[in-house]
C-alpha cells in the first residue's frame, strides 16, 4: 500500500512538472494595456497603449506573432513654462514581433532573436535577457488569469518589475525593460482576450479599433473642453440616437457610464467636479451601432 501511494506521488508530481507553459501570446486575440515614457528634460512624453496580435512573420524558420499598437501621445510639463502640449493618436503601429519556444519568449528585432522571458527558471535562478539585467527568482506561485491558473515568477531584487507571468508578460510591460532607466518609465495595466480583461486592472477597456471611434464625420458638439468641471454632449446633429455612453481615464479604467434607459435627450450634461484634473475618453454609443469616441480635458 505504502509503495502504491508512494508511486501515485511520484505520478502527480511528474503530472505538474510536465505541464506545458503558456506561450506569449497565449492566443491570437491576446491584448495588452501598456503605457510608456520618458523625461526630456522639460516634457514628460506618454504613450498609452492597446498592444495586440495581428499577423505572423517567419524568421529562420520560426513564425513569430507581430504585435501593433494603438493609443495616444500627450505631454505633461515637469520644467514649466514648456510648452508641452502637444497630443496624437496613433493607430496600427508596428511595435515587434514574439514567439515562444520551450518555455523562452524571444523577440525578433529586425533580424536579430533576442531572449525576453524564461518560464523553464526555478527559485534561485537568474534571468538574463535583453530586457533583464540579471534578476533573481525569489518564489514561484500562481495567479489566476480568466479561468485558469498561470505560473507567476517573483523576482526578490526587482526595482520597478517585481513578477513575470506566463502566457502575459511582466510588470513593467512587454518589451519594456525590466529594470530602471534613466529618464524612462512603463507599466502593465491589463491584459484580455477578445476585449475582455482577464488579469490586472479588470476595469480596462481593451479594444483595438480607436480610429473608428475618432470619426470626424459624426457631428457632436461637446463645450467647454477642457473643462472645469461639467460639459454639456449636444447630438442633435446626428441621425441615431444616443443609446449609452461610457468615460474611462488615460489608463483605460472606467470612471462613468450610462446605459439606453438613461441617455433619452440629444443635449446632455456630465459633471467630473469630484475627479482629477486629466485627460478622459468618453465614448458614445448609438443605436446604429455606430461608435464615437472623444478626449475630454479636466483642468
Amino acid at each position: 500500500m505504502k509503495n502504491l501511494l508512494l508511486f501515485l506521488s511520484l505520478m502527480a508530481g511528474l503530472n505538474i512538472s510536465g505541464q506545458n507553459i503558456i506561450p506569449i501570446p497565449a492566443d491570437t486575440t491576446s491584448q495588452w494595456c501598456i503605457s510608456r515614457g520618458y523625461n526630456d528634460g522639460v516634457c514628460a512624453n506618454w504613450y498609452n497603449s492597446i498592444y495586440y496580435v495581428d499577423g505572423t512573420i517567419v524568421h529562420n524558420g520560426n513564425v513569430f506573432y507581430k504585435i501593433f499598437e494603438t493609443g495616444e501621445f500627450y505631454q505633461e510639463v515637469i520644467n514649466p513654462p514648456g510648452p508641452c502640449d502637444e497630443t496624437y493618436y496613433y493607430t496600427a503601429e508596428y511595435r515587434g514581433a514574439l514567439r515562444t519556444e520551450n518555455g523562452k519568449t524571444y523577440q525578433l528585432n529586425e533580424n536579430e532573436e533576442n531572449l525576453l522571458m524564461d518560464f523553464t527558471l526555478n527559485v534561485g535562478d537568474t534571468l538574463f535577457s535583453c530586457i533583464s539585467p540579471g534578476l533573481i527568482i525569489g518564489s514561484i506561485d500562481s495567479v489566476l488569469v480568466g479561468t485558469e491558473y498561470r505560473k507567476r515568477f517573483n523576482f526578490n531584487n526587482g526595482d520597478i518589475c517585481n513578477w513575470m507571468i506566463e502566457g502575459i508578460g511582466h510588470e513593467a510591460g512587454l518589451f519594456e525593460p525590466m529594470s530602471t532607466i534613466l529618464e524612462f518609465d512603463s507599466e502593465f495595466h491589463c491584459y484580455g482576450e477578445n476585449n475582455i480583461p482577464l488579469f490586472g486592472d479588470m476595469d480596462c477597456i481593451l479594444n483595438v479599433g480607436l480610429e473608428d471611434y475618432s470619426m470626424l464625420n459624426y457631428n457632436v458638439s461637446i463645450y467647454p473642453n477642457p473643462t472645469s468641471g461639467k460639459f454639456t454632449i449636444n447630438t442633435s446633429g446626428l441621425t441615431n440616437k444616443i443609446k449609452s455612453y461610457f468615460l474611462t481615464d488615460i489608463y483605460g479604467k472606467l470612471v462613468l457610464e450610462k446605459n439606453a434607459n438613461l441617455v433619452n435627450d440629444n443635449v446632455f450634461e456630465i459633471d467630473l467636479t469630484k475627479y482629477c484634473s486629466g485627460i478622459y475618453f468618453l465614448r458614445l454609443n448609438t443605436e446604429n451601432h455606430g461608435i464615437i469616441f472623444r478626449k475630454i480635458i479636466k483642468k
